[in-house]
This record gives C-alpha cells, sequence and structure tokens, in this order.
C-alpha cells in the first residue's frame, strides 16, 4: 500500500515536470536555442530550466484535484491500459487551457490559438504516458497469478450419492 502510494505520488510529480517540459519547448523551440550563440544559448537555457519548474508546480496544483480522482479511479478498477492514461491527461490539459482561457482579462491578448491548445495537448499526452510508465502500468497492485492447473474436487462424485 505505502509502495503503491509512493509510485502513485512520483508518477504525478515526474508527469507533471514532463508537460511542462513540453510546454517550454513550445516556447524556447530546439530550433532557436541551436541557432543562439554559446553565451546566449546558455542564458535562455537556464531560463528555460527555471521556467519549466516554475511551470511544472503550478501545473501540479491546478491538476491535482482532476489527477488524483482519475489515479484513485484506475487503482480501484485495475486499468492499466496506456489509452486511459492518456485520455485522461489530455482531458486535464483541455480544463488547464479553458481555465488559462477563463481567467484572461478582457481586451487583453487571448491565450486561445492552435499553437498554444497543441502544447496543450501535446503536453498531456506526454504526462499521461508519462504517468502510465512510472505508475499506471501497475495500478490496482500485482495481480494474482492465474493457475493453469486444473481444480481436483475435494470429494468424489459418488461418495455425496451414498
Amino acid at each position: 500500500m505505502l509502495a503503491r502510494s509512493f509510485g502513485i505520488i512520483v508518477g504525478y510529480i515526474l508527469a507533471c515536470l514532463a508537460f511542462a517540459i513540453v510546454l517550454v519547448v513550445f516556447v524556447f523551440t530546439p530550433v532557436e536555442m541551436v541557432t543562439l550563440p554559446s553565451h546566449e544559448a546558455a542564458s535562455r537555457l537556464s531560463m528555460a530550466g527555471l521556467q519549466a519548474m516554475l511551470s511544472a508546480t503550478q501545473i501540479a496544483i491546478i491538476a491535482a484535484p482532476l489527477a488524483l480522482v482519475a489515479a484513485l479511479f484506475a487503482e480501484w478498477r485495475v486499468i492499466r491500459e496506456w489509452l486511459y492514461y492518456a485520455v485522461v491527461a489530455l482531458l486535464v490539459a483541455v480544463a488547464g487551457f479553458l481555465a488559462q482561457y477563463a481567467s484572461e482579462l478582457q481586451g487583453q491578448p487571448t491565450i486561445v490559438n492552435t499553437y498554444a491548445l497543441t502544447a496543450f495537448l501535446c503536453g498531456g499526452f506526454v504526462a499521461g504516458m508519462v504517468y502510465w510508465l512510472v505508475a499506471g502500468r501497475h495500478a490496482g497492485g500485482s495481480r494474482a497469478a492465474p493457475s493453469d492447473a486444473p481444480v481436483a474436487p475435494t470429494s468424489p462424485p459418488d461418495a455425496e450419492k451414498a
């Protein structure tokens, strides 16, 4: 029980970090990083790392209620399919995107564009896959091994008639 809880927490933290890294890669693109001079690239890489950590913290706080319900449901129903975790993470990403949109001020630039939505969807998918790799594949604990040997009757059938 304690090991499963630890696995779920570690999986969640790594999934949030993966989501944040994907979002940061959409902002600080690899092509941009490669084309920068080395002194600027080091500064930009440092800035990207800090942004990833800050974003991962915010993602972990915002996604926690939905992710907790999804993880508990998966543990209870012993859902180990990667598709479940991918779809749940995509739904959480869409909820986060919509929450971000709802918090925008009227008349200010908006987050609603295909590039930002693609970043959130890619981040959600990657986060779902990371969680599945770390914790989702083992949901519900270990399964009992099926027995291949036939079950022997406890008493012969003729003994019951006598």
